[in-house]
């Protein structure tokens, strides 16, 4: 990579950091953020699997995500009963609706539609659940400090892989789907992740969660972290692209930024459910 790519690339990665980190500040701009996301992430995963003569049931599928996101966030602010979340049903209705006069002809039944109400929409309402922990008020230390784990993991597995990983007789993770990962970058990440939970509990951390609870967010991060990049690779290969957006210069699509997000999120809120922390 040379100077100019890596120091467009360290530009808009650190404009990123600020966006999402300021987007867990406050209530609000939880809000805008959710919004955000919940647009942008089903319109780069649909350019990937469906054509366009879908756009008006993509429309409904979005519209419903963002409905219940959103209403999930701001239903404790408003004061307005949780129940009319459930709203939200009402666009997916309306897709299924739509797809009868689209595939009447052709008979298709395009399932690739539907998938975005769990890979966004179920990561989208977990979030929600770690700004709210206990069901105290909105605090962003516990998502922040999971995405910090995320972060580092990131960095780890790519400093340790791209120094150590790509000899000829590193092992690779799953040269199938992603070729320059190893295992060794594996190892790299956990490691950094397991740092940043020390980090993150003596720091900013520890007021909402014990560190031996940060380190098991560590080891869920690195391993369903890893997951969702593969995932989102197999869906790459299958689209035969390279990324999924060029939102981010240098970095691709939010897709892209957000790989690890869409698994680690829900398994980090089923381990906190189940230890009854939130």
């Amino acid at each position: 990579m040379d100077v100019k790519k890596l120091a467009k690339r360290s530009v808009f990665g650190v404009l990123f950091l600020v966006v999402v980190i300021g987007g867990m500040l406050t209530p609000w701009s939880f809000a805008a953020l959710t919004v955000l996301l919940g647009v942008v992430l089903p319109v780069e995963f649909y350019r990937m699997t469906l054509d366009r003569r879908y756009l008006r049931e993509e429309a409904c599928i979005i519209a419903a995500i963002v409905i219940t996101s959103l209403l999930g966030v701001l239903h404790p602010l408003a004061g307005f009963d949780a129940n009319w979340m459930m709203a939200g049903l009402l666009p997916v209705f309306a897709a299924s609706i739509l797809l009868l006069f689209d595939c009447a002809e052709t008979h298709d039944f395009p399932t690739a539609l539907y998938f975005p109400l769990i890979y966004v929409l179920l990561p989208l309402l977990a979030a929600q659940l770690l700004t709210r922990p206990l069901d105290g008020p909105f605090t962003w230390r516990l998502l922040l400090g999971v995405f910090v784990l995320m972060w580092c993991n990131d960095v780890g597995a790519y400093v340790v892989g791209m120094s150590f990983g790509q000899r000829p007789d590193s092992r690779k993770l799953f040269p199938a789907l992603s070729p320059k990962k190893s295992w060794i970058g594996v190892v790299g990440g956990t490691a950094f992740s397991f740092l940043a939970a020390w980090l993150v509990s003596a720091t900013f951390g520890g007021a909402v969660l014990p560190l031996v609870h940060w380190m098991a967010l560590a080891l869920i991060t690195s391993v369903f972290g890893v997951l969702g990049d593969l995932f989102e690779s197999l869906i790459k290969r299958h689209a035969q692209v390279k990324d999924a957006g060029n939102l981010i210069p240098g970095h691709g699509g939010l897709l892209d930024r957000f790989d690890d997000v869409l698994f680690v999120l829900p398994l980090a809120v089923i381990y906190l459910k189940l230890f009854q922390l939130i």
